[in-house]
């Protein structure tokens, strides 16, 4: 074997581990990421869970504390993301509801529909994790999932609106 074919072996050789290591690398550096993420999304819906059930806890407690219950709700309203855009329009419609029960309103059907709410809001965000994790070829358009798990209320009349 001469010393060209050789070097040119040792060249490409060298050249596909170069490539190899940046790849791989890149490849853990986005797992990690992912899984910091999806980690962090399951403490947020956890938290997000718990507040809501300490929540209702207060309320039908015969010993309510205002100060508690408004604690509760702050902590809430922070965990969200809500922001003027129709992309937000769950969010927004939970913090008005918590707003409403802060205020005073706390009947059944204020109480129901935040719950409600809340459980579209962890719906639509396990089914966002889940998705991350899926491969190129597998995973569902934003659009899908909102459409799944948003229901009519929270998505379709926002798409209605968009075409007007």
């Amino acid at each position: 074997m001469d010393a060209t074919v050789l070097t040119a072996i040792l060249s490409s050789s060298v050249i596909a581990a170069i490539i190899s290591g940046i790849v791989a690398k890149k490849t853990n550096d986005k797992n990690m990421s992912l899984k910091y993420i999806t980690e962090e999304r399951a403490n947020w819906r956890k938290t997000v869970k718990e507040n809501t059930a300490l929540l209702y806890n207060q309320i039908y407690s015969k010993d309510q504390d205002e100060g508690r219950i408004r604690e509760l709700i702050t902590h809430l309203i922070v965990s969200l993301n809500p922001s003027k855009d129709e992309e937000s329009k769950l969010d927004i419609e939970i913090k008005n509801t918590l707003v409403a029960i802060e205020e005073g309103n706390r009947d059944y059907k204020m109480l129901e529909h935040l719950r409600n709410c809340i459980s579209i809001l962890m719906k639509h965000d396990w089914e966002r994790s889940k998705n991350e994790t899926k491969g190129f070829g597998d995973k569902k358009s934003e659009d899908d999932i909102k459409q799944q798990t948003l229901g009519e209320e929270f998505y379709v009349k926002q798409k209605k609106q968009e075409m007007q």
